[in-house]
């Protein structure tokens, strides 16, 4: 009887074992073994450094206050950390911060230092502890540290593809700054989170009514002015097609119920409170022409063209650098990546942790540096709040009594979760959004059409 009970758990603990390596295998179609690299082409500065076992002894002759600091470590991962998610903890005398890695990572990766480097010390840290949570790492490894940029009166643009990216990727900045956010699609098409008794033939109309609301509204959280939340309204999905075709109208997906003028007649802005309802790729570059000429931006923010997987976001910073083309047009960039290709469920671990690079491999440089901005606390509870007011982020209930069907379906949601241990929607910014730090690539503007052409050259 007791051999029968032993091979019993056994295969109950091989049949746990399969499956949450299985549903993880889901949300993470990216080679586990790989050396990921994220080359910079500007100034920085290099160590060599011995990562022992508990910690590292830092450079006496690098003084890395103010800095953004990586540990580029070749990890491995046990047994343990194909089941459950690996971390590496940094700590000093004083706080301990956590950054998680998939499971089974194995190869060369970023470990974010940054925060131990924040603010003034009596002098400078000299050694820095560390702690692996199913994982382990070589003891060769390399400090990078990335001068912070120049931002502290800057005036700030901020471009977000869809309502609720940039409370995503640059809440932060934008209470940080005199910011304006201009949001470029209307996000009609977002309607897989709207209550499931809508029609369908409402659905497009009602994402469009509430999400262009969202972008006028949640950037308050932020301290944006009403006058500076501009929405354009053009269709969701569809950038990458008009690029195509620079010429040809393209109509939102509701504009028979709910028209592209109605939704921008809230801007603040008489310049973009009317608009055609065929829309094109020539009058999108216009548009950001005259937002340009109207904020005059130090700093502009938006996705990185060849590190975010989002079309969308992609061919909005397209549009951006075909807009800045021209004589007095350089502000500093700051890009972003929300959406990444084969990860969708990067940043990993519980949403106390820290944002590390993300799953990367670029052999030419994908900015002059990276910067990791430290949110303080308060900053960061409204970040949460804004991110969770979005009805993109939101799940509905259709609030009817609940029959037997109902009730095993969320059983059934609820067991998978368990049994793969990343909660019932891997991919929710609620999770991954409203971290301790936020990440940029810095960028000047005119090597922004550098970046644009390698775009260009990969897709041809």
């Amino acid at each position: 009887m007791i051999p029968i009970l032993v091979a019993l758990l056994l295969a109950i603990v091989l049949i746990w074992v399969l499956l949450r390596v299985h549903f993880f295998r889901n949300w993470f179609d990216l080679p586990t073994r790989r050396a990921d690299s994220f080359p910079c082409r500007g100034t920085h500065h290099t160590a060599t450094v011995h990562a022992g076992a508990k910690g590292i002894d830092l450079p006496a002759d690098l003084d890395l206050t103010g800095c953004t600091v990586f540990l580029q470590v070749t990890t491995r991962t046990s047994l343990l950390g194909l089941m459950f998610d690996p971390f590496i903890e940094i700590h000093d005398e004083t706080a301990s911060y956590r950054q998680y890695f998939e499971r089974g990572a194995s190869g060369s990766r970023y470990l974010n230092l940054t925060p131990l480097f924040r603010g003034h010390r009596p002098a400078p840290l000299r050694y820095l502890g560390m702690r692996g949570g199913w994982m382990r790492w070589g003891r060769a490894a390399t400090l990078t540290a990335y001068d912070p940029p120049f931002i502290s009166d800057a005036s700030v643009l901020v471009i977000a593809p869809h309502p609720d990216d940039a409370e995503i990727a640059a809440f932060g900045m934008s209470v940080e700054h005199r910011s304006w956010v201009v949001t470029v699609t209307a996000g009609e098409k977002s309607t897989a989170n709207l209550p499931p008794d809508i029609p369908v033939t409402a659905r497009a109309e009602w994402a469009a009514r509430l999400r262009v609301i969202d972008s006028f509204s949640n950037p308050q959280l932020g301290q944006v002015p009403p006058i500076w939340r501009v929405n354009l309204a053009y269709p969701d999905g569809v950038l990458e097609s008009m690029y195509r075709e620079p010429s040809r109208g393209f109509a939102l997906t509701c504009e028979g119920r709910l028209s592209r003028n109605q939704l921008r007649a809230q801007n603040e802005l008489p310049e973009f409170r009317a608009g055609d309802a065929l829309c094109t790729w020539n009058g999108l570059v216009d548009e950001i022409q005259l937002v340009l000429e109207l904020t005059r931006p130090d700093v502009i923010i938006c996705p990185h063209p060849l590190l975010d997987a989002h079309s969308d976001h992609i061919f909005a910073t397209v549009a951006l650098e075909q807009a800045m083309r021209g004589p007095g047009r350089n502000p500093q960039l700051l890009l972003y990546a929300t959406h990444n290709r084969g990860a969708p469920s990067y940043p990993f671990g519980p949403g106390e942790s820290l944002v590390g690079l993300p799953p990367g491999q670029h052999d030419a440089w994908v900015g002059d540096s990276i910067y990791s901005l430290m949110l303080e606390p308060h900053v960061r509870q409204a970040k949460y709040f804004a991110v969770e007011s979005m009805h993109a982020v939101r799940r509905y209930d259709d609030a009817e009594p609940k029959g037997i069907l109902k009730f095993l379906n969320s059983i059934r949601r609820e067991v998978v979760a368990y049994i793969a241990g990343m909660g019932v929607d891997p991919a929710s910014w609620l999770r991954r959004a409203p971290r301790p730090n936020e990440i940029y690539y810095v960028v000047r503007g005119d090597a922004l059409t550098e970046l644009v052409g390698r775009l260009d050259r990969r897709s041809a």
